[in-house]
């Protein structure tokens, strides 16, 4: 069966960061960040197709990745299904160094659900990235 990974970037206080901030940026374009995931899926997975994916993922191979990037309150609502239909196998944080108090809520949308930290990996500028996984779907 394929895998489902979902990638964001929030605040400390759990709030999707300005795409205009520096370490947003960082997020986005560098290496290490969603560019990273992005060169190793097999499918980026847009708001809106989520109809589409539950009519087709379940006939792809073992390897066969699907990614949602998670920047924006229309993306948020694409996470949102996707953890309403229990889709998600690996879910990878980066956090960022800072509260904000306000914006769109990334922990509001999160499931009941224990996740097991598998890696963890702290930047120079202050972003860790934390890789979870869905015990009940490995």
């Amino acid at each position: 069966m394929s895998r489902i990974q979902a990638t964001t970037a929030m605040t400390l206080d759990g709030f999707l960061p300005e795409t205009d901030n520096v370490l947003m940026q960082w997020v986005m374009s560098h290496r290490k960040g969603f560019t990273c995931w992005r060169e190793r899926c097999d499918f980026l997975i847009l708001p809106h197709s989520i109809l589409d994916l539950l009519a087709e993922k379940d006939f792809k191979t073992g390897s066969f990745t699907y990614l949602a990037e998670v920047h924006d309150a229309e993306s948020l609502e694409l996470l949102r299904g996707l953890f309403h239909y229990n889709l998600v196998d690996e879910f990878i944080v980066y956090l960022f160094p800072y509260s904000t108090g306000k914006g769109n809520s990334v922990q509001d949308i999160l499931p009941f659900r224990r996740w097991q930290l598998h890696k963890a990996v702290a930047f120079s500028n202050g972003i860790c990235r934390l890789i979870y996984r869905n015990p009940c779907r490995m």
